[in-house]
C-alpha cells in the first residue's frame, strides 16, 4: 500500500471517528422538541381527560398540586458547537417535578416547585450522562426549586382555549445556589386543571456552572433557557 493512500485511508478514517462522535453525543437520528406552548400542553391534558368528569374552573381559590404526565416537565435549551460539524441546540427534559400552588380568587399567593433533575433526558444519552459529574453535577445536586416570591394577580380566568400572560417572580435555587428570577408564563384552563408554560433565561455562571465538556464538543453557550410545563390539579 502506498504512502498516499495510507494517509487518505487514515483521513477518511478520522472523519469517520469524528462524525461518529457527533452521532454518539447528539443522536443525530432523533429530533429535539419544539419548544412547549400552553396550547400543545393543554391538547395533551384533553386527550387524557374525561371531558364528563372534568369540572369548569370558576376561581382559582384553594391549593393545587402538579400532576404528573406528558404536559408536566423541567427542562433546558442551550446551544452547543460541535467539532467539524457545526451547531445544534441542546434540549433536555425532566419529567419528575412535584409542588403546589395556593390561589385565592384571581390572585396566586403561594407556588413551591421542586423537579428532580436526575431524571433529566435529552436524544443524548452520552450528554445526559455527562450531566451527572458536569455541568449541573446532579448526582451532587439533584434538585431544582422555585418558590414564588411576589405575589401574582392574574386578573381573569381564562375559558378554555384562551390564554392569560404573567410574569412570576421566584427565588430560583440550581447547582446549590439561589437567584431571584423573573419567569415569563402562559396560562390556561383545560378539562378542570391549570396549565403553566414558561422559561427564563439562565447565565450559568451565575450559578456557578461550568458548561460540560466531551471531546466532540467545541463550546457550549454559557446562556440557557430553563422551560417549565406544568399541569396543577385542584386538591
Amino acid at each position: 500500500m502506498s504512502g498516499k493512500l495510507k494517509i487518505a485511508l487514515g483521513s477518511f478514517g478520522a472523519l469517520i471517528v469524528v462524525l461518529a462522535g457527533a452521532a454518539w453525543w447528539l443522536g443525530l437520528f432523533s429530533s429535539e422538541p419544539e419548544e412547549q406552548t400552553v396550547e400543545a400542553a393543554a391538547e395533551s391534558v384533553a386527550a387524557d381527560s374525561d371531558p364528563a368528569t372534568a369540572e369548569a374552573v370558576t376561581d382559582l381559590t384553594g391549593t393545587w398540586t402538579v400532576e404528573a404526565g406528558e404536559a408536566t416537565f423541567v427542562g433546558y435549551r442551550v446551544q452547543e458547537v460541535l467539532s467539524s460539524v457545526g451547531d445544534f441546540e441542546a434540549v433536555g427534559r425532566a419529567p419528575g417535578v412535584t409542588g403546589t400552588l395556593v390561589a385565592d380568587g384571581t390572585t396566586i399567593s403561594e407556588v413551591s416547585i421542586t423537579a428532580d433533575l436526575t431524571g433529566l433526558a435529552s436524544d443524548s444519552g452520552a450528554r445526559d450522562g455527562q450531566l451527572k459529574s458536569q455541568a449541573l453535577e446532579t448526582d451532587t445536586f439533584p434538585e431544582a426549586t422555585f418558590v414564588l416570591t411576589s405575589p401574582i394577580d392574574v386578573a381573569t380566568i381564562p375559558a378554555e382555549g384562551e390564554t392569560v400572560v404573567f410574569t412570576a417572580t421566584g427565588d430560583l435555587t440550581l447547582h446549590g445556589v439561589t437567584n431571584s428570577v423573573t419567569l415569563d408564563v402562559n396560562g390556561t384552563v383545560q378539562s378542570g386543571k391549570l396549565i403553566v408554560v414558561g422559561s427564563t433565561d439562565i447565565l450559568m455562571p451565575d450559578y456557578n456552572i461550568t458548561p460540560p465538556s466531551a471531546p466532540i464538543v467545541a463550546s457550549i453557550d454559557e446562556n440557557a433557557v430553563m422551560e417549565v410545563s406544568l399541569v396543577f390539579a385542584r386538591g
